[in-house]
């Protein structure tokens, strides 16, 4: 029976479809699945065509409407058909002529390289970086050199001074066991540095450039070899050369296989319903694992797929839930965790759903207490109580050492005595020294504040937390048999308390999954010292599977220099081989002159994406405080734009939107959009210093409060999953990465920024 497979290429092309031709798409594609070889060639309506002086007899064009054109792949052998891109009449069949698939015969995947680009560059033993002219360009899609040869982008294929080529240190024999082909190799030869390596990626074979740009930065043989080629291969036997419909199903990074009209919908929509519940091997081995035996850990970057991991395993312990079992999962805040809700409905049928609990850690905290509680609430605003306390005790410091005292060492280390406070260990690392008289005086003013927000039934999250800790830990029988934690770099350690308290420790009790890159709240933990044991345990995604290498590889400089520290941990993150699946262009830098200036020119950048055909909902524009977020969206609405303030903490992200959503850099965490701009980038919105503690007042939180600050830059940056547009006014913000010489764009000139509009 035929088979339909769906490339990734295909997705972001499927979303500036219409209705119709969506519609007409779904249609087509249905005939795939149903019709032979032989029928389908000669259907009328599909008007399926060779291309005579293409690389690959293999591929076909066929018809959608009069203005777009599918590519596909038809094997010579075999049932599976592959839907490799959607592309503008005009554009696919110069595209498609270039293509070549080929079997990788080490991993048993399905590659596609421009062979046309690869042969030119071997015939003339010098390649030219790889581009692509504007008008085919697909955002988020693979890209790749087209017609004549292009010239060099300026440095981008310079070596750098006394820099060797970055292959060289490389055997060929090695190559080929790492599944590197002999007309790869042969290019591979004639690269003079990484950059140029790396601006040849859309032409070269997708898992073999994986391959050259892990051995390129510097890895072993054996580890990419473990890390990159180990994990693509079948897991059982190898694959024929000739052998396209084993190997499309072994693609399964970039590749999904589609068995009705509905998988085929969801799949293309690029959302939720395919991709984003869509498992690779080493995330389904994680999500069904049908036992740890104790808290498990999932780690990795933006886009790897953490959320999905996390949700599945939820589907997982639900199905196997003992008798009056209850999984929660949880997350950081209302947004984050209405997400969660709405997609684990997609997983899960409403009596499954019924055992599950969706609600934010304070949540959980605050039904907690008020159990015993009822009329208590969450307090918002806690720094002015400790000034209070710094006034009534006459104490000599600010309320903010006060309130980090207690929030930074005797709520993150449960400390519940004066003595255990006066214990030498406890404020190790803090700046200010205090002697035992005064660890006592601020010990009493804490307590007092303690006390009066109690008295109030105003209680902190962090006093919630350790009020619900001490019911939960008391009771015999705990409210829940499994825990999952999305986003659990931001919690703070008195959560955590909660959170094991909330489950008796055993196997499968935890599972949680998060990225310290991400935390953009400062909180610090070690979950040994919280008893939660995940040596043995602890597992990290390395493929990015949302946003484009363009974005990841330029928001990576974001945080340069930067030691990333494991999650639940105080030692360095453990390296490794990280890898995008997406292609697209690069981001867009704008400095202006003023404010004014900027915001008139990120309203075109949203014109354009909309007259692109995104839809509004597929926009977020993101600023640092709440008064730049509000002066956004009252231009853009000035200008006629559909654009409305998003708060995390009031509104979900729905897909009924018909507006641009506008936020703060905080507002968009855990969240992804098609196209992201972030406003406002200046040197004093970044960092915002009247947020980071003074270096005289705590240097390890000084330091701890910039680095929250680069993170939620990032962060920001990364919720983009094909295009992503950076504006400031007047100076840039230091924690922009330098970029190489290039078109500058207004301000920008002044400072070196590349502008790709």
């Amino acid at each position: 029976m035929p088979l339909l497979a769906i490339d990734a290429t295909c997705l972001p092309q499927y979303d500036k479809l219409d209705r119709p031709t969506r519609e007409r798409l779904l249609s087509v594609t249905r005939k795939f699945r149903e019709l032979p070889l032989e029928s389908l060639l000669s259907h009328p309506d599909l008007r399926i065509s060779s291309l005579p002086a293409g690389q690959d007899p293999r591929i076909r064009t066929f018809r959608i409407n009069d203005a777009w054109t599918g590519v596909m792949l038809a094997p010579e052998s075999g049932e599976t058909f592959l839907l490799v891109h959607l592309l503008p009449r005009e554009a696919a069949e110069d595209w498609a002529r270039d293509q070549r698939h080929d079997v990788n015969g080490v991993m048993g995947t399905l590659e596609r390289r421009d062979a046309t680009a690869l042969q030119r560059a071997n015939e003339d033993g010098s390649p030219a970086p790889a581009t692509v002219p504007s008008s085919a360009h697909a955002p988020g899609t693979p890209v790749a050199p087209s017609g004549s040869h292009p010239a060099p982008a300026a440095g981008a294929d310079a070596p750098a001074s006394g820099a060797s080529a970055p292959l060289d240190h490389v055997s060929d024999r090695d190559l080929t066991r790492l599944g590197v082909d002999a007309e790869v190799r042969e290019f591979c030869r004639t690269l003079d540095s990484a950059a140029q390596l790396h601006a040849w990626a859309a032409a070269l074979p997708q898992d073999q450039y994986e391959v050259l740009r892990a051995l390129a930065e510097g890895h072993s043989v054996q580890r990419v070899r473990d890390e990159v080629v180990v994990p693509r291969r079948p897991a059982v036997g190898t694959v024929s050369p000739r052998d396209y419909d084993t190997a499309i199903r072994n693609t399964r990074e970039r590749v999904v296989v589609v068995n009705d009209d509905q998988e085929t919908r969801d799949t293309l929509a690029g959302e939720f319903n395919a991709w984003r519940i869509y498992l690779h091997p080493q995330q389904r081995e994680l999500a069904y694992h049908p036992r740890f035996g104790g808290p498990a850990k999932v780690t990795g970057g933006p886009g790897t797929g953490k959320t999905v991991v996390a949700l599945h395993r939820v589907k997982h312990l639900a199905e196997h839930l003992p008798l009056d079992g209850r999984v929660l999962l949880t997350s950081f805040t209302n947004a984050l965790v209405e997400s969660l809700r709405r997609n684990l409905a997609l997983l899960l049928p409403p009596e499954l759903l019924e055992d599950v609990a969706v609600v934010t850690t304070d949540k959980l905290a605050l039904d907690t207490v008020r159990e015993h509680h009822p009329e208590v609430r969450l307090r918002t605003d806690t720094r002015g109580v400790f000034a209070n306390a710094v006034r009534h005790h006459q104490l000599p410091w600010p309320a903010d050492l006060l309130f980090s005292e207690y929030r930074n060492v005797i709520t993150a280390q449960g400390i519940t005595t004066l003595e255990d406070y006066l214990a030498p260990e406890t404020r190790r690392g803090r700046s200010v020294p205090l002697d035992e008289g005064q660890r006592r005086e601020v010990w009493h003013a804490i307590s007092e504040a303690r006390t009066m927000m109690r008295n109030s039934q105003a209680l902190p999250a962090e006093e919630l937390h350790t009020e619900a800790a001490r019911i939960l830990e008391q009771r015999r029988e705990r409210p829940f048999t499994n825990v999952v934690v999305d986003e659990a770099q931001d919690l703070h350690p008195a959560q955590w308390r909660t959170l094991r308290a909330a489950v008796l420790p055993g196997p499968n009790d935890l599972f949680i999954s998060g990225d310290n890159r991400q935390r953009i709240y400062g909180n610090t933990v070690s979950f040994r010292q919280l008893g939660i044991g995940v040596v043995g345990r602890s597992y990290p995604l390395r493929v990015n599977y949302r946003t484009t290498e363009e974005i990841l590889t330029w928001a990576e400089g974001i945080m340069r220099g930067q030691t990333v520290t494991e999650l639940g941990e105080t030692v360095p993150e453990p390296p490794g081989v990280a890898r995008c699946v997406l292609r697209g262009p690069q981001p867009e830098l704008y400095g202006a002159p003023d404010e004014p200036a900027e915001l008139d020119a990120l309203a075109d950048r949203v014109r354009g994406w909309l007259a692109e055909g995104m839809e509004p909902g597929d926009v977020c524009v993101t600023a640092r405080t709440n008064r730049l977020r509000d002066s956004v969206a009252a231009h853009l609405r000035a200008r006629s734009l559909p654009a409305a303030i998003f708060n995390p903490r009031e509104h979900a992200v729905t897909e009924a939107t018909h507006a641009v959503r506008v936020t703060t850099m905080h507002g968009v965490k855990g969240l992804e959009f098609r196209a992201v701009a972030v406003s406002g980038v200046t040197a004093t919105a970044l960092p915002q210093m009247d947020a980071v503690t003074s270096p005289e007042l705590d240097e390890r939180q000084h330091r701890s409060d910039l680095d929250t600050q680069r993170a939620l830059l990032y962060v920001a940056c990364t919720r983009a999953r094909e295009q992503l547009y950076v504006s400031w006014h007047g100076e840039p913000s230091p924690f922009l990465p330098p970029v190489p010489d290039g078109p500058v764009s207004g301000a920008a000139a002044e400072h070196g920024a590349v502008a790709a509009r």
